[in-house]
């Protein structure tokens, strides 16, 4: 005898299946990969040279903004690509002409061997040592490349024909002290100031900033106070001398760089130490041009954000993955800026800063070397 409950049981049955069977179609094609992006057997191969180390804040925040445009643009770690980071660490421990080309080939040598589909290189050293010197090397392996605060006009290389439209396979975001921003911040806060001097060392991206500085007649123009002097500094020695010549000259200290500056031995001097000292000896009021010097012990810092410009290039180089072509994407100062204040180093200065300054602030710290 047919029970005609349990046909009506397994036709719902089998109706539920074939809905089941829909539904999980569907939903397999909402969570699909991105249009563009590398199925999942197969993510996507990043590499990343950094000129420095992982010591310095600002290329950890690089590489940090760099995961973070990727992700905006739908692209995750461990699903979507795979990354492989060479730290050059050109700042500190291989700093000579000799001993940043051994970095160099290194990094190709590594590069070479993880055959990526995408290449970003964080400041000048990287792009001149890795970047342009591959797509020299290896014009038949076009690699795309994107590349994050260049000081340098990336155009004296021959694989990049011009800014607007790179023409080959390199693009990414310069570095441009944000001077219309520094100085209108130090207009705020130090409304008595006439006269100022700048400071750097005469490492990487030292001369190139000054000669940005010099020919920005727009910044020249704007300026509300006279700038006695930019010098770049070889020796911790000649920094010091600079610092105390100029306690009764200057009415504010812009500081560049500090990290390259040698001891009398030709060893790089900690950038604590400087700091240190500063904070010792210097009674003037210092106004950083990078973002980080305020973490480091600086007063006041007004820069390029490492984590801003690490996202924009990240977002770039997703766009690049799903399709974008490099020879027409521009190169562009993303002026992605921070403003950052050092509390105490304000007390050591009997500075106290308004409330809306700090409030408005994208980062406060707290200590000399702090987080």
């Amino acid at each position: 005898m047919v029970d005609r409950h349990s046909i009506h049981r397994s036709a719902l049955g089998l109706v539920s299946l074939l809905v089941a069977l829909a539904v999980a179609v569907a939903c397999g094609s909402s969570t699909s990969v991105p249009a563009g992006a590398a199925a999942p057997d197969r993510p996507h191969r990043i590499f990343v040279v950094h000129s420095y180390s992982d010591a310095f804040a600002w290329t950890r925040q690089l590489h940090e903004g760099i995961s973070e445009g990727l992700a905006r643009n739908g692209l995750l770690g461990g699903r979507d690509y795979q990354v492989q980071t060479f730290y050059m660490d050109t700042r500190i421990n291989f700093t000579s002409p000799q001993q940043i080309e051994e970095r160099a080939a290194q990094a190709l040598e590594a590069l070479r061997a993880f055959e990526p589909d995408l290449l970003f290189v964080t400041d000048d050293v990287a792009l001149e040592h890795v970047a342009v010197r591959y797509a020299t090397e290896s014009p038949h392996v076009p690699l795309p490349t994107v590349f994050a605060r260049i000081n340098v006009d990336p155009t004296i290389y021959a694989p990049i024909d011009s800014l607007d439209m790179p023409g080959g396979t390199i693009t990414g975001a310069l570095e441009r002290i944000p001077h219309t921003e520094a100085i209108a911040t130090a207009r705020r806060l130090f409304p008595d100031v006439t006269r100022v001097v700048i400071l750097a060392d005469a490492g990487a991206g030292s001369e190139s900033v000054r000669a940005a500085f010099q020919r920005d007649d727009q910044a020249a123009d704007a300026r509300p106070f006279e700038v006695l002097d930019f010098l770049l500094l070889e020796t911790f020695e000649q920094w010091k001398r600079a610092v105390v010549n100029y306690q009764d000259k200057a009415d504010l200290i812009a500081v560049v760089n500090f990290h390259q500056l040698r001891d009398a031995s030709g060893e790089i001097v900690p950038p604590a130490e400087v700091i240190d000292w500063m904070v010792a000896e210097n009674n003037l009021p210092e106004l950083g041009l990078v973002a980080d010097w305020a973490r480091e012990g600086i007063l006041v810092a007004v820069g390029n954000s490492g984590l801003k410009t690490g996202a924009y290039v990240g977002a770039l180089g997703a766009d690049i993955l799903n399709g974008a072509d490099p020879a027409t994407v521009p190169i562009v100062d993303p002026k992605q800026t921070d403003t950052s204040f050092n509390l105490a180093r304000a007390r050591s200065l009997g500075i106290e800063f308004p409330a809306d300054e700090l409030a408005a602030a994208d980062n406060v710290f707290e200590t000399i070397g702090g987080q």
